[in-house]
């Protein structure tokens, strides 16, 4: 698959999971990704007045806490490649008063936007994603003021992430098809350290922190990690529908399976994550 050919399912597989993104961002944040939003936010040292942008948004949930850190007299952009995840964004700033936030339509590999432009550029669990990350994390750069931060954070290994790891492995057993190649776009392809930080050198940013991030992802069941992960995973959730209904209770089968070593006395599910952070700045 080619990479405009990538970007294009790639939009529609997360434009069909907006409304799903929407609903769960009604609901408290929790495990690693509040962990990570909390890192993020603290890493990019937020002021008030200062110009953010927020790439691969969603719904809007990190956005909305970056604009109530940076006050009346500043603004957050919150930007998406998915029409239905910028509109979920927009609506839900909308309908809590956040007068601050903007909302536009931004693929984050060609911004459409000045030099110079912002304080801090903020993505979470976004460049691991994107079909070319070091042309994202150079527009990024760009858009920077001089001395700007960029605070992101990726999904570390697949070994550190079995919540989502037991199902992709399970999806590709079950489909006799290779494991993902070393730096396709997917949830782990950023997750080693070393090629992390080479990425953000690479795009000319300077002073370059990395954290890992060791957090847990709750469930109230099995079930319910399940079905969350076939609601709000994107491509992944788009690949599972797609399949024959034996071929998905086959592959339900098998995660739960394997989940099972992290359930405990009362049916909750606890498990192990780990993101990595990465908090850079833009050379003066």
């Amino acid at each position: 698959m080619s990479r405009s050919e990538y970007q294009e399912a790639s939009r529609e597989q997360w434009s069909q999971a907006a409304k799903s993104w929407a609903r769960a961002a009604e609901e408290e944040d929790k495990g690693a990704s509040a962990e990570a939003a909390r890192w993020m936010l603290e890493a990019a040292e937020l002021r008030p007045g200062q110009r953010v942008l927020e790439l691969a948004c969603g719904a809007g949930r990190v956005g909305l806490q970056a604009a109530s850190r940076v006050g009346p007299d500043g603004t957050v952009l919150c930007s998406d490649f998915s029409e239905a995840m910028v509109e979920a964004a927009g609506e839900r700033a909308e309908r809590l008063g956040v007068p601050n936030v903007e909302t536009r339509l931004l693929d984050a590999q060609q911004l459409d936007l000045p030099d110079d432009e912002f304080d801090v550029v903020l993505c979470r669990f976004g460049y691991m994603l994107m079909a070319d990350p070091q042309a994202a994390l150079r527009e990024s750069a760009r858009v920077l003021k001089p001395e700007g931060k960029l605070a992101l954070i990726v999904w570390g290994t697949a070994g550190q992430n079995p919540w989502l790891w037991l199902v992709i492995e399970a999806l590709i057993d079950r489909l006799d098809a290779p494991p993902p190649e070393p730096g396709a776009p997917g949830p782990f392809s950023l997750g080693e350290v070393a090629r992390l930080r080479s990425l953000v050198e690479g795009a000319g940013l300077a002073g370059v922190e990395v954290a890992e991030l060791a957090t847990e992802q709750p469930y109230d069941s099995l079930t319910a990690w399940w079905d969350e992960l076939l609601e709000v995973s994107g491509p992944l959730a788009a690949m599972l529908k797609a399949l024959a209904e034996e071929d998905r209770e086959a592959i339900r089968a098998k995660a739960c399976g394997g989940g099972e070593q992290f359930v405990s006395g009362d049916g909750r599910v606890v498990f192990p994550a780990t993101a990595v952070g990465v908090v850079a700045r833009k050379p003066g």
